[in-house]
């Protein structure tokens, strides 16, 4: 099973507990693939090296620089689609996203942001909550 993971959620699955946590446990299971791209990558490495994150890395002993290795350790590389729609006007880069889905047949795209959540689907794919992908995941896993 693929699915796309944004920022918000990655970032709070990698700091955190929780069902993003779980997500990525999952992944590295090898019960599903996470998809990601160059731009996406780089959003996370520069999304982790904010100031807000600071202690709570120091806490988990860590540094953004093993945080963003473990992290490509988890997904499935992709190259980045060609052609980004333009759906989400309120954060344009969610956009990417919904490409990296739809080019790599993503089960459904697990988001922590509003603006992408208000879809609700793209393109027959669902869009979720990480607590909404955990339960839906739990589900198929027992199949």
């Amino acid at each position: 099973m693929r699915i796309v993971i944004d920022t918000n959620a990655a970032v709070s699955g990698l700091l955190w507990d929780g069902a993003p946590n779980q997500i990525l446990r999952w992944v590295r299971e090898g019960l599903i693939e996470i998809i990601a791209c160059d731009k996406t990558l780089s959003e996370l490495k520069r999304v982790i090296q904010y100031g807000r994150f600071e202690s709570r890395i120091s806490m988990l002993e860590t540094s953004p620089a093993e945080i963003f290795a473990y992290f490509m350790n988890l997904v499935l590389y992709v190259s980045t689609p060609e052609v980004i729609p333009q759906e989400i006007i309120e954060d344009p880069f969610d956009n990417l996203f919904l490409a990296l889905a739809v080019e790599n047949q993503a089960h459904f795209i697990i988001s922590g942001d509003r603006p992408i959540l208000g879809l609700k689907a793209y393109m027959g794919i669902e869009i979720v909550t990480p607590s909404e992908g955990c339960r839906v995941i739990d589900i198929l896993l027992d199949e």
